[in-house]
C-alpha cells in the first residue's frame, strides 16, 4: 500500500457517457456529462445531449430515457466533443470502467481529427475492487444502491455524482490503511 496515495489527487474531472451501444466503431456517444472538482470541492458542471445521426434504439432508451425526440435540437458529437476537450483541461479523468468512455472519445477525437486525449485516466472500477470489497459486484448500479446514494442511473451528471462518491471513499479508505 506503500505510495497508494499517488494514485489520487485533488483537481480532476468526473465523466461519463451514454451510448447507443457499446461499440465505439459503430454506435454513438448521446450524452456527456462532466464535473469538474478543483481540491474536491465541485467547480464547474459539463452537460450536453448529442444528437447522433442514426436513430436512437428502444433498448437504449429504455435504460436511459433519451429518445430521438429529446435529442433532435441537440447539437452534435463534432460541436459537443471539442466543447468537452476544453472543458477538461489537462485535468486527470475519472470515470467508471473508464476504458469504455475513452473509447468512445478516442475514435471521436480521431474522426473529427482533433489533438489527442493525454489527461491521466483514474478508473473506479478498479479502486472500487481494491477498497471496497464488501460488495457482490463493483457496477456502478451496485455500489449506488449499497451506499444508498439518492441519485439516478444511467444519465451522465447523475452517473458522475455517483463515481465521485465512490472515488471519495476509495481515496478516504487508502489514506486510512497507509
Amino acid at each position: 500500500m506503500k505510495n497508494i496515495e499517488k494514485q489520487f489527487v485533488d483537481d480532476y474531472v468526473v465523466f461519463d457517457l451514454e451510448t447507443t451501444g457499446f461499440d465505439p466503431f459503430f454506435n454513438e456517444i448521446i450524452e456527456i456529462g462532466a464535473l469538474k472538482y478543483k481540491n474536491n470541492k465541485l467547480d464547474s458542471e459539463f452537460s450536453y445531449l448529442v444528437k447522433p445521426i442514426n436513430n436512437i434504439p428502444k433498448n437504449i432508451t429504455d435504460i436511459t430515457g433519451i429518445d430521438d425526440e429529446l435529442v433532435k435540437d441537440s447539437l452534435s458529437i463534432e460541436e459537443v466533443l471539442p466543447k468537452f476537450l476544453e472543458f477538461i483541461e489537462d485535468l486527470p479523468l475519472v470515470a467508471h470502467n473508464a476504458k469504455f468512455d475513452l473509447s468512445f472519445i478516442t475514435e471521436n477525437i480521431l474522426k473529427q481529427n482533433l489533438k489527442p486525449l493525454v489527461n491521466e485516466s483514474i478508473d473506479t472500477v478498479i479502486l472500487a475492487r481494491m477498497f471496497i470489497p464488501e460488495t457482490f459486484n463493483h457496477k456502478l448500479e451496485t455500489l449506488k444502491h449499497y451506499f444508498a446514494l439518492d441519485y439516478g442511473s444511467h444519465r451522465s451528471i447523475e452517473d458522475c455524482l455517483t463515481t465521485n462518491y465512490v472515488y471519495q471513499l476509495c481515496k478516504e479508505r487508502a489514506l486510512v490503511k497507509n
